[in-house]
């Protein structure tokens, strides 16, 4: 997936970093595409082994359901986090051209999903769950901004409406400062909503 973003973004990394492979020739398009062929269904290849491994394929219970077809959830997470890797990254609807709404996918990709796919493996993937990733994907927004900072020039130039350039670098290190904040203030208040009040007073 960061190759996909790696290939979408050529022409804003020849202005924040030409020195980087893409944008300075090192690697030509073609070996861009085969690049993203491999690792991408090598990815979805090692997640229905997962989920064979851990027992999911034709358990009646595990993942996504459409239909009569059962997609085991270590698999579904990977379709899905591929799926939202080349929507964030590619047109017509290149989520990152989006401020909040592309750091946000971005937040989620890092955390969220990540955390889902170990849950599915080594435990139970339930709603607790979910929330409480998806609370501290709003901070993995925070850890997005932080990436803006550097790409704020060619970003500006190709018309890329990431936070840095949509309210500048000052109140966007704020934003980030807040995010992260208030996500670990947030998440504090519902582990103490749902009992799990000794890793409230941690966080």
């Amino acid at each position: 997936t960061q190759t996909i973003n790696d290939w979408y973004d050529r022409d804003i990394d020849a202005i924040n970093e030409p020195y980087r492979a893409i944008p300075s020739g090192r690697i030509s398009g073609p070996q861009v595409i085969a690049q993203i062929w491999v690792l991408l269904l090598s990815g979805v290849a090692l997640a229905a082994g997962l989920d064979w491994w851990a027992g999911h394929w034709f358990d009646g219970v595990s993942g996504i359901f459409l239909g009569p077809v059962q997609v085991p959830p270590i698999l579904a997470n990977a379709l899905f986090g591929s799926l939202v890797a080349y929507i964030y990254s590619a047109p017509p609807l290149k989520l990152k051209q989006s401020g909040w709404i592309g750091d946000y996918a971005c937040g989620a990709s890092y955390i969220a999903l990540p955390w889902w796919c170990g849950q599915s493996l080594f435990g139970q993937l339930n709603p607790e769950v979910m929330v409480l990733s998806l609370l501290y994907s709003i901070g993995g927004l925070g850890i997005a901004i932080v990436n803006d900072f550097k790409s704020m020039e060619g970003d500006r130039m190709k018309g890329l409406m990431s936070l840095t350039v949509m309210y500048g670098l000052d109140r966007a290190k704020w934003i980030c400062a807040a995010t992260m904040d208030l996500t670990q203030l947030a998440t504090a208040l519902y582990l103490a909503s749902v009992g799990e009040t000794n890793y409230a007073l941690v966080l």
